[in-house]
């Protein structure tokens, strides 16, 4: 969610707190909302109905075509030199293999990075505006998208799921 609209940004000391808020702003029909935490929790990711990570797709393609890299470099190059191996194979799987599994493991590795970097957004070089930074040591937070007229109603609605502070952002 891009915080370019108003919005509220309300913290809170608990994640039983915060997951009564995410509960109670899905009752409301609430869905322009994003969670803020200093740490995953398994609450959190079953309040807000976590979908499987897309990261483990990077991880498999990254793999496999290391695995394909690592078995090209090592039998591609066969065909271009008349080698004598004096009766041996010319296609020897054992050291070949190992060429194929350490590019399956570098290569699955590196993908894995940038899969976790693609879907996490990362780098996040501008903080949204309002952000607390209690959030980054023991606090959560909840960032509602919602019109000027719906605050009161939905500040309301969050101090009763135990809010501690409730900002709002015109931004």
């Amino acid at each position: 969610m891009n915080a370019t609209g108003p919005y509220l940004f309300s913290v809170y000391r608990h994640v039983d707190d915060l997951v009564a808020g995410i509960r109670a702003l899905k009752g409301e029909g609430m869905s322009e909302f994003q969670v803020f935490s200093p740490v995953p929790h398994h609450d959190i990711t079953a309040a807000l109905g976590g979908k499987r990570s897309p990261v483990r797709v990077f991880t498999l393609v990254g793999g496999l075509l290391g695995l394909a890299i690592g078995w090209g470099i090592t039998i591609g190059p066969l065909g271009n030199f008349s080698l004598h191996v004096g009766g041996k194979p010319l296609l020897s799987i054992p050291p070949f293999g190992v060429v194929a599994y350490i590019c399956t493991i570098l290569f699955g590795a590196l993908a894995t990075i940038v899969g976790l970097f693609a879907n996490t957004r990362l780098p996040q070089w501008n903080l949204t505006p309002g952000y607390d930074e209690r959030i980054s040591s023991d606090h959560f937070g909840i960032q509602v998208r919602c019109a000027p007229e719906e605050f009161e109603r939905l500040a309301r609605l969050l101090k009763t799921t135990g809010a501690i502070d409730i900002r709002r952002i015109l931004r």
